[in-house]
């Protein structure tokens, strides 16, 4: 028989048996199978092996034993068509596999059992290319060690259904991707499962290409992983109801947050940023919407403060902000609110910096004033002391410091106003009020005029007043009666000092 006449039989598909489990064996038999199997000389086990006549212990060789030829003389034993469907089925050895599949007559199994494991050579391409069932083609596409073997069977497969059923089957990538690129591969459910099921991008994008229904690109949309197929799926969808279908019920966030950027209907981007149960679907949402009233809904509704504050970044009503910024709980949200840039007149802040008690957002109005005015008006009317305090070195009105000084609220901050306080003939009317000892020897300090400071020096009933004055006194002879007269040592030391200036 040549190489090729094996394979002129026509295909019949055989019906398995079961092959009972407890077979008697003759221990002659058993004996032959031992020596086929363990005897060091190959010749013996070979003629051992042909001498065995029992077809399950010719089975049991055919299966395991590593010797090619042994197992094939063990195959060529055995006749009975379950017993060759169990080799064919179960050997471990793809020869014995293709013989098996011979002898009973499926000539397509016998040579895929070849091409399948065996490396690409003329000799096999032989074979090959007399193989034209295709679910064999589709065997082979599948199981072909070497990728070129099932690169070819693919090739050769036209039928739909076999490719709709390769696609599913195959572990090569290429081959999957291949299968529906064909031209047969046409049906829409099948592209759909693909691009569901399949893990490959490239797989899952050839499939996408192929697809024309937009509801069926939906339903690949709502549940895919990858970005870039998304990507893909959406810039074949057009019609605005299928988007809005799938940003409201797909399950997975990355879906719906993709589809935010080709989304401009301001009543579905205000369902989304209210409603989506994630708070990045709902900024990117928010990032877009500049309906006011839209804008104050996420504010005062929303738990997420990054939320919160891009809404807030959004706003343009310097009414709203202001409010904003002076009643949120948040400081985050109170911050962006008083940096929006529709915050612009002095007046507003002005009224920040005057009504909040929060120290951060009245400071930070304070940086957009200028006006001494408005500073005065803080001055006189914030809620905050530290931030009244805060716009003196902006005051420079006489009258607003003299009050200062005049009410002595905190004398610390009096003092700090009598500091900027130079005209003598206020400075000498606040001496003369006795508001406090502190202020009077402050005031004194800051006076130049001689006579004035003589009459402070010889009368005031304080000796810290005194010395205070006695630094100021330039006369020599005044100096040496209150080195003389005055009766605290330390403001006639100060005197002696003076003198000796």
């Amino acid at each position: 028989m040549g190489l090729f006449d094996r394979f002129k039989k026509n295909d019949k598909p055989k019906e398995k048996k079961a092959i009972p489990d407890n077979v008697e064996i003759d221990e002659d038999q058993l004996a032959l199978k031992k020596i086929a199997t363990t005897d060091k000389d190959r010749i013996k086990r070979a003629e051992a092996a042909d001498k065995i006549t029992n077809q399950f212990v010719a089975l049991d060789l055919s299966k395991n034993v590593k010797d090619r030829a042994i197992r094939l003389i063990a195959i060529n034993k055995v006749q009975d068509e379950d017993l060759l469907l169990d080799a064919a089925e179960n050997s471990k050895f793809f020869d014995v596999r293709s013989f098996a599949w011979e002898r009973l007559g499926e000539n397509n199994k016998s040579i895929a059992e070849i091409v399948i494991n065996t490396k690409k050579n003329k000799h096999v391409d032989e074979i090959f290319s007399k193989i034209v069932d295709e679910q064999t083609l589709e065997w082979i596409a599948i199981e072909a060690n070497d990728k070129r073997y099932r690169t070819e069977s693919l090739e050769k497969i036209d039928s739909p259904d076999v490719l709709y059923d390769l696609v599913f089957k195959s572990d090569d990538r290429s081959i999957r991707k291949s299968c529906v690129l064909k031209d047969s591969f046409t049906d829409e459910e099948i592209l759909k499962k693909v691009a569901i099921e399949d893990k490959d991008e490239q797989v899952k994008r050839a499939a996408i290409g192929k697809i024309k229904s937009e509801d069926n690109l939906a339903e690949i949309a709502k549940s895919e992983e990858n970005a870039k197929v998304r990507s893909l799926i959406f810039e074949k969808i057009d019609d605005p109801e299928i988007l809005k279908n799938i940003v409201l019920n797909s399950q997975k966030s990355d879906v719906r947050l993709d589809l935010i950027n080709q989304i401009d209907d301001e009543s579905l981007l205000a369902q989304i940023a209210l409603e989506d149960s994630d708070k990045i679907v709902r900024s990117e949402a928010t990032k877009k919407i500049t309906d006011e009233e839209t804008l104050l809904k996420i504010i005062s509704s929303e738990n997420d403060r990054f939320v919160r504050q891009i809404a807030v970044n959004n706003l343009s009503d310097p009414k709203e902000l202001i409010k904003i910024a002076l009643e949120d709980e948040d400081q985050f949200v109170r911050d962006h609110a008083i940096s929006n840039p529709a915050i612009t007149d002095e007046k507003d802040f002005t009224y920040i910096a005057i009504n909040s008690t929060h120290e951060d957002i009245a400071n930070e109005a304070l940086s957009h004033i200028e006006s001494e005015d408005a500073f005065i008006d803080i001055l006189k009317n914030a809620k905050i002391d530290s931030v009244r305090k805060s716009t003196l070195d902006n005051v420079n009105d006489l009258e607003t410091l003299i009050r200062i000084v005049l009410a002595n609220e905190d004398e610390e901050f009096s003092l700090k106003a009598l500091n900027k306080i130079k005209v003598e003939k206020c400075l000498m009317k606040i001496y003369e009020q006795g508001i406090s000892e502190n202020i009077s020897v402050r005031a004194v300090s800051l006076i130049k005029n001689q006579n004035y400071l003589t009459d402070v020096v010889k009368n005031d009933p304080s000796w810290r007043v005194r010395e205070a004055a006695a630094k100021k006194i330039i006369s020599k002879k005044v100096l040496k009666e209150v080195s003389h007269n005055d009766e605290n040592e330390y403001v006639r030391n100060v005197a002696k000092k003076r003198m000796n200036l």
